[in-house]
């Protein structure tokens, strides 16, 4: 044993050679010598089972054994090369622990309460829908499961049903009431503490009556919260079905007027019909127009598209054809290909309705071939019938040529592979698809069905830097009218004709994209404060006059002519400075030297597959405005886990200095917030040393009032539960921070918030964005990963032609 133990690195390396293996060379060998030179380091008996529990699960993950037996094998034969004893014993306890098979079962509806966070699972990864092991990292308000691969280290929302869990879990007592009610995880364990007299916060004290009454409260406002948000989800859904009832019984019954859309004097209310968010309004839209549709966060813009698209403000022409894209797909056993075909129901519709007349067609013809009588009063009654079938025929063909229905197949497939949707995928179920890939069907369903009035709401949040750049090209040849919310500039700059500001419960209309607004509307309050301080200098100028004059009695005339023109001048309002949303991230004492580099790094998750990043060199020093660009499954999530040490490389070094604290936000975040609880809570649950004082401050920081900091994360909007997010992880004052799209929840307002709060911060920032504005104005640097490569850039356009180059 001590000869084994004097050169250790040298006998392991030759020990893994002398056996010649098939699929192991390169940098797999270079790291499982590692792994077995560890186990070596350690001053403990060698034997089977300790090389085992080093490399055996490694062989298997890489190709090199085909099963845990050959592993095993592998492992003895390694031993006795490096001249230990092995028994035939020991061979067969090894086999006994690792050679028996867990028996994994597949979840489905009725089973997939039973999944928790943390469990260890198998899940199918979409790039070639094989299984592997993974972790479950959050449950999705979606329905989908995020996970983070064991072997790969790489995060995916999965479905349910791409999961398998061990037997074993399944067959607990502790999940076995969950399979006999499948109820969601969180309502379980709401239920647990509601019935329990017990404080969940480790002390094992009884909670006093009091704690129990504000339990029991919280309790009854979560399951009043989850009623309302369940009534409106139905509600929203009758509101579409109805409102395409009532497109197509126009269709059929009213005759176009055209395609311009003309409503005046209109107003508009929450949903709770609490305030009014639109009052004598004018609402103009016309074909040929792209139109930008701005405003403050929660001021009714969504409002507003909805009902549009449920025909529910009077006048407007419900003959027109309106689809909304605000919410994903939902799952079924349909091919992608046949959900986008079958999403456009006024084609299906008219296809059957051709199919029924042409058939009633050939069989009067039969009839009138077999009949050897002359004309009767019923055979007209039929001529008749036939020639209103022929005409309501020739309106079908007409209105199937209009919508070019007999390309249908080929222009579906055209759209899906502008967005990322290969061959394959396409004839995937949409129930395998995860919350992201489902909004990707939604909005090619919407391209497909070509509507007169396609609302887009933020349609570039769930798609990659070449998916937003061909959905770009397509909308800039979509004649007919295009309304879009979208926190992103560079896309509206390059889509739209027109603005449409939602401000002070009116919609002010304004020619060009959003810089051109930003310009005329600069420009326009310039020479409002003009006009109000030269009205406000000459009303002082004749009141002063007034003053001075009143009681003399020869200019009294004078000052009557201008008490007059006093009374009849017009008086203008201040134009008032829009309150900015400020962020304000807490500053960081400067470490001097690299925070975060690599150093020459190989890393590839299996043989099979090869290297992901290759020979890569790069470094976060404290001034690093870093900006990641690079296509779906490049690399970039595998760059920053490397970064961040949840990953370690093949070869080469990971250099991180221990005393940098690194925060990551990233696209997940706000599903991982806790919506059953305040900021506050959440916050002093997260950081229990922290006083209430303490994180309230650090919450306004981030434009939370405080009036929000004890309102449910659940009830607040969007861009709100963003910002409770930038708190949590800032909290620690980190000196890096790793974002990871953090533009994707957030309107325009917040954007330019996070942008000045960045670049007045003095700590560094490493970011993953496909919104080019977020890009330009934050990053000094850009990394481009492109085909394992990764290249550093000082231009966003050079990193850009690197990243997307194919």
């Amino acid at each position: 044993f001590g000869r084994i133990m004097a050169d250790k690195s040298a006998d392991a390396h030759e020990a893994l050679n002398s056996l010649d293996l098939l699929h192991f060379d390169g940098p797999v060998f270079r790291y499982i010598a590692e792994e077995l030179q560890r186990a070596l380091d350690s001053k403990t008996k060698l034997t089977v089972v300790k090389v085992n529990d080093a490399i055996g699960e490694l062989l298997c993950s890489f190709g090199v054994a085909n099963t845990e037996d050959d592993a095993l094998k592998i492992c003895n034969q390694v031993v006795q090369k490096l001249g230990g004893e092995i028994s035939q014993k020991i061979l067969s306890e090894g086999k006994e622990r690792k050679g028996a098979k867990e028996e994994w079962i597949q979840l489905d509806a009725k089973t997939k309460a039973a999944i928790q966070i943390g469990m260890e699972c198998m899940a199918k990864y979409s790039a070639d829908n094989q299984w592997y092991k993974a972790r479950v990292e959050a449950l999705m308000t979606s329905g989908d499961i995020l996970v983070v691969f064991t072997e790969y280290g790489n995060e995916e929302t999965v479905p349910v049903d791409w999961i398998k869990l061990p037997a074993s879990e399944l067959k607990n007592s502790g999940t076995t009431t969950l399979l006999v009610a499948p109820v969601k995880i969180h309502q379980v364990e709401e239920k647990e503490k509601k019935n329990s007299n017990m404080a969940d916060d480790g002390s094992n004290r009884t909670l006093s009556k009091r704690e129990i009454r504000q339990l029991r409260q919280k309790q009854k406002a979560l399951d009043a919260m989850r009623r309302k948000r369940e009534a409106l989800m139905r509600e929203q859904r009758e509101k579409e079905e109805e409102a395409m009832r009532t497109y197509l019984e126009s269709i059929r019954t009213a005759k176009k007027q055209g395609r311009d859309v003309n409503v005046h004097n209109f107003s508009m209310y929450t949903p709770d019909g609490s305030a009014q968010l639109l009052d004598s309004a004018e609402l103009k839209l016309a074909p040929g127009h792209r139109v930008g549709l701005i405003g403050r966060n929660g001021i009714g813009k969504t409002t507003l598209l909805r009902h549009i698209a449920n025909y529910e403000i009077n006048g407007f022409p419900t003959y027109l054809r309106v689809v909304h894209v605000q919410q994903e797909v939902r799952g079924d056993t349909r091919s992608v290909l046949d959900t986008i075909i079958s999403a456009d129901v006024e084609r299906t519709m008219l296809l059957a309705e051709e199919k029924r007349l042409t058939a009633e067609q050939n069989n009067e013809k039969k009839l009138k071939l077999a009949s050897a009588e002359g004309k009767t009063d019923k055979n007209e009654k039929k001529d008749k019938e036939g020639d209103e079938a022929g005409d309501r025929l020739e309106e079908i063909y007409e209105r199937l040529h209009e919508i070019d229905a007999w390309k249908a197949e080929t222009r579906a497939a055209h759209i899906l592979s502008g967005l990322g949707f290969t061959a394959d995928r396409q004839q995937v179920t949409t129930k395998s698809l995860s919350g992201g890939w489902r909004m990707r069907v939604s909005l090619a369903c919407a391209l497909f069905v070509g509507p007169d009035i396609l609302l887009l709401d933020e349609p570039t949040n769930h798609l990659d830097f070449p998916a937003v750049l061909w959905l770009q090209k397509y909308l800039l040849k979509y004649t007919k009218t295009l309304v879009i919310v979208s926190h992103d500039r560079h896309f509206l700059n390059h889509v739209t004709t027109d603005i449409i500001h939602l401000h002070n419960r009116k919609l002010n209309y304004y020619k060009g994209n959003y810089t051109t607004f930003e310009k005329v509307r600069g420009e326009q309050r310039l020479a409002q404060q003009r006009a109000y301080e030269a009205n406000e200098a000459k009303r002082k100028h004749m009141q002063e006059f007034i003053d001075k004059f009143r009681f003399n009695a020869k200019r009294a005339s004078l000052v009557q002519s201008r008490i007059k023109a006093l009374a009849r001048m017009e008086k203008l309002a201040e134009v008032e400075d829009e309150a900015q949303l400020r962020f304000d991230l807490p500053q960081v004492i400067k470490i001097q030297g690299n925070m975060l580099a690599l150093d020459n790094v190989d890393f590839g998750y299996d043989k099979r597959r090869g290297l992901i990043l290759s020979d890569v060199s790069v470094c976060v020093h404290a001034d690093s405005r870093v900006g990641v660009l690079g296509a779906n499954g490049a690399g970039k999530t595998t760059l920053i886990k490397l970064l961040m040490g949840t990953l370690e490389p093949f070869r080469g070094r990971a250099i991180r200095n221990r005393s940098v604290r690194v925060a990551c936000f990233n696209q997940h975040h706000m599903d991982q917030l806790d919506l059953n609880m305040t900021p506050l809570d959440f916050l002093k649950k997260k950081f229990p040393k922290a006083t209430t004082d303490q994180i309230r401050s650090h919450l306004s920081r981030y434009g939370i009032i405080s009036s929000l900091h004890e309102q449910l994360i659940g009830n607040l909007s969007g861009g709100q539960q963003s910002r409770v997010a930038f708190g949590l992880v800032t909290y620690p004052q980190p000196h890096v921070m790793v974002m990871d799209e953090p533009t994707n929840h957030l309107d325009i307002e917040t954007i330019d918030a996070l942008v000045r709060a960045i670049n007045s911060w003095n700590g560094a920032v490493l970011f993953v964005s496909h919104d080019q504005y977020f890009l330009e104005t934050v990053g000094k640097d850009f990394w481009g990963v492109s085909e394992g490569k990764v290249r550093q850039f000082r231009t966003f356009k050079d990193a850009k032609r690197f990243s997307y180059a194919r």
